[in-house]
């Protein structure tokens, strides 16, 4: 198995196909990844680190795009949405339609920036997605109320200095009085590197592939 290489009205992005892959007989979930702002550019290859190279091997299509060096995924630290966000949706879209995939599972995982773009996305798009799994990122709190009942599970560092948890737990508390089925994992000790212990969580992936829309 390889990264194969395409692109989506220019922004490139790389997928991984499922052992197995049988497109005629049939469909898969779809995960996308959005990475950090570290991993920005136009080589086609820094982004596959950070979380990302966990998903080989599982029962899903996975796809990671690469966001321009002078552009964000959008959300709360970049002003909203932006030219990449929305060539994402519209590449979710598009994934949607296509014959080995099933549009009710289409999940989304971000780190860093790429967290902090997929609360925004979510927020604004949650009929596209299945569930959303935010790492390390960051949000204006009321801006998820209308997610109480979206499968959503974050994971932050609790000593996080780059991006700091206190939104995500105030989420967590507000969920709680919403009643939703939001699910949050602080890690003591941990700073912003928390895709490690978050894709070392055991019930991630049979969780993340349970959801559907």
């Amino acid at each position: 198995m390889s990264w194969e290489l395409a692109t989506h009205e220019g922004l490139p992005y790389r997928y991984l196909l499922p052992p197995g892959y049988d497109p005629f007989h049939q469909r898969y979930p779809v995960i996308l990844f959005l990475h950090g702002s570290g991993e920005r550019g136009d080589d086609t290859q820094a982004h596959l680190k950070n979380g990302v190279e966990s998903l080989v091997g599982q029962p899903a299509i996975i796809v990671a795009p690469q966001c321009p060096a002078d552009d964000t995924w959008g959300g709360s630290w970049y002003g909203g949405d932006s030219r990449t966000q929305r060539t994402v949706v519209s590449l979710v879209r598009e994934l949607g339609r296509r014959r080995s995939v099933d549009a009710g599972r289409i999940s989304l995982i971000g780190y860093s920036m790429g967290a902090i773009g997929s609360w925004a996305i979510i927020a604004r798009y949650p009929e596209l997605f299945c569930a959303a799994v935010p790492i390390a990122g960051d949000l204006e709190p009321e801006s998820a109320r209308g997610l109480a009942q979206f499968p959503l599970w974050a994971f932050n560092g609790a000593d996080d200095r780059l991006v700091l948890p206190e939104h995500t737990r105030q989420v967590a508390s507000m969920m709680k009085q919403l009643g939703g089925v939001f699910r949050y994992t602080e890690f003591p000790g941990v700073g912003h590197d928390a895709w490690k212990p978050a894709f070392a969580t055991p019930e991630l992936m049979p969780w993340l592939l349970s959801q559907r829309r």
